[in-house]
């Protein structure tokens, strides 16, 4: 994916060392992060399809009377360095994001607003969270808004319907899907070399494999994601 350099306002750095962010940034990202950003702008497609995705989230919270929101973090590498790219809640801009590294990037690399750059998604793990629904069961080719595969001990075929609301059919009862890690990588092109990568990942890191492939295609990025166990329960 590509991007222009662009200038900021300073807001970066007070983001970035606001503590409850840093301590986020340490334990969830596994980075302790240049206090600054690197601003891109980008097509206003990429923001909306970045934020379908989820990415890796950082909690937001309450500090001396202010309401500070929700970060959305993607892993990338610029010139095969590990950054991350940044989508915050509350920012005014939808076609900017913002890019944070262990060092400066802008004097490391001698960045200039105004300048193409090219970053790469590599994979990551994120969490989707739990869910309580109503189910049907249903062997057919049906759909709904979310549609759950059983593997065996279930006949071939099977799957369970469900629905945010119950529509009265008597067959219908609650289900509650848990919280699931899924291991995922965002790419614009290269769709086999990021499948490629997403495997490697996967096996570098001895990840159990829990659902088959699947790829999602947003508006210009796509991503394929696959649901895997990381811990032993």
């Amino acid at each position: 994916m590509k991007g222009i350099i662009s200038g900021g306002r300073g807001e970066g750095r007070k983001f970035i060392s606001i503590y409850e962010y840093k301590k986020q940034f340490i334990e969830n990202l596994n980075m302790n992060p240049y206090p600054g950003t690197l601003n891109l702008k980008v097509d206003e497609n990429v923001v909306k399809d970045l934020k379908k995705s989820g990415g890796i989230i950082l909690n937001g919270f309450s500090k001396n009377g202010i309401e500070y929101g929700r970060v959305s973090c993607f892993p990338v590498e610029i010139k095969n360095e590990k950054c991350f790219l940044l989508l915050p809640e509350k920012s005014e801009h939808n076609d900017v994001v913002e890019i944070i590294a262990e060092e400066n990037l802008r004097n490391k690399y001698g960045f200039k607003n105004g300048e193409e750059l090219k970053l790469n998604f590599t994979p990551f793990i994120k969490k989707c969270k739990k869910l309580n629904l109503y189910a049907t069961p249903y062997i057919g080719k049906n759909t709904s808004q979310i549609t759950i595969f059983y593997d065996y001990p279930f006949k071939r075929g099977r799957r369970d319907l469900c629905f945010f609301e119950n529509s009265g059919n008597e067959r219908i009862y609650k289900k509650t899907i848990a919280e699931r890690e899924i291991a995922s990588i965002i790419f614009e092109r290269n769709e086999r070399n990021s499948y490629k990568n997403l495997l490697k990942f996967i096996e570098e890191n001895n990840y159990s494999v829990m659902s088959p492939t699947r790829k999602i295609k947003y508006s210009v990025l796509s991503e394929w994601c696959i649901e895997v166990k990381t811990s032993q329960n």
